[in-house]
């Protein structure tokens, strides 16, 4: 039988949240003492953006730019559901140029995955991304090419087709 890791198994679901008007210094305070490279910005009417150490030092310290959370975070976050695939998500944040994916379920946030998460679980998945990032086939308009384990030795391939119920790679086909 076929399998891909989901998000939803990957994903870190403590999620650190701060309100848009508090200082940059209390979310930098808490990127720090948390160890994270992210906190969503959460005001009213949900989530309103995410805050990365890169925000603050290219918006606020470089550019002088803003006092509160609001004024430099990323507004409108790339998310993606909980039953995507890694190989979807990591497609996702190759093709944005991200590095951190908001995880949502009817409309909620349940968790945050991020291409260290998804490097840590499927190493070769991401090698293989890179791969295709290299030689510029993710721009192409055509459909999604699925990687995978190959059913009978193991190993990652983009080639895989399905031989008497088995997922193959080219050279278990044979």
């Amino acid at each position: 039988m076929r399998y891909s890791a989901l998000v939803k198994e990957v994903m870190n679901r403590s999620v650190k949240t701060i309100s848009p008007g508090d200082s940059i210094k209390k979310a930098a305070e808490m990127l720090k003492k948390n160890k994270i490279g992210s906190v969503v910005v959460v005001g009213k009417k949900g989530v309103a953006g995410i805050l990365t150490p890169s925000d603050i030092v290219y918006k606020h310290v470089a550019s002088r730019k803003g006092k509160k959370v609001s004024d430099i975070m990323t507004k409108n976050p790339v998310t993606i559901s909980p039953n995507k695939t890694l190989e979807e998500a990591a497609r996702l944040l190759t093709q944005k140029g991200i590095e951190k994916l908001l995880v949502f379920k009817n409309k909620k946030l349940i968790g945050i995955i991020t291409n260290n998460d998804i490097l840590r679980v499927e190493p070769a998945l991401f090698e293989i991304m890179l791969e295709k990032m290299k030689i510029g086939s993710l721009d192409r308009k055509e459909e999604p090419v699925l990687f995978d384990q190959c059913e009978s030795c193991g190993n990652y391939s983009d080639n895989l087709k399905k031989v008497s119920g088995s997922w193959l790679c080219e050279e278990c086909r044979g």
